[in-house]
């Protein structure tokens, strides 16, 4: 369990598969998201829930302060280096603008900085998410580049804005 300002992080539960897919199939994060499909019903999470929890990606369900299941965070090394993690990160938009998010990846980025030796984290935000690009440069995120019309998503191409934090950068920053 990793403890923030306003949020716990811990490992996802079974009992957490409804409450989390309830969220990823909501209109507006399927939207940020780039979920343009379905993503597998909850009987296909249910029957392969071992093999996703052990898989290389990492998830953790967010708690609220009144111990809400608000959301869930992700990270996971990447293949062909050491020490550098993707994250990602899926809140509820009825616990949007409240914090959650920021709190959740900074007490995130100081375990993987502090406890698992990381060197550097990345993500990519879908540029129409500006709500999401400001909670990453606030967290000390900063956009390193884009993959131009790299994701179709509502009917459009749209870049892929690529942003990342290093090692150097987090202390410093701290």
């Amino acid at each position: 369990m990793l403890r923030g300002k306003k949020v716990l992080l811990r490992s996802i539960e079974k009992r957490d598969i409804n409450i989390i897919y309830d969220f990823i199939i909501e209109d507006e994060l399927k939207k940020l998201d780039g979920f343009y499909e379905l993503p597998p019903g909850k009987e296909y999470i249910m029957e392969n829930f071992n093999k996703i929890i052990e898989s290389e990606k990492k998830y953790l369900s967010i708690i609220n302060e009144k111990g809400v299941l608000i959301g869930y965070i992700s990270f996971k090394e990447l293949k062909d280096t050491c020490n550098v993690y993707k994250l990602g990160i899926t809140i509820g938009k009825g616990f949007w603008n409240r914090g959650y998010g920021q709190d959740s990846i900074i007490t995130l980025l100081q375990y993987l900085f502090l406890f698992r030796g990381a060197q550097r984290v990345e993500l990519e935000v879908l540029d129409f998410n500006e709500r999401a690009i400001n909670a990453y440069k606030k967290c000390g995120f900063v956009e390193e580049g884009r993959k131009r019309k790299g994701f179709f998503s509502q009917g459009q191409y749209h870049d892929l804005v690529i942003m990342g934090i290093i090692k150097e950068d987090y202390f410093q920053n701290k």
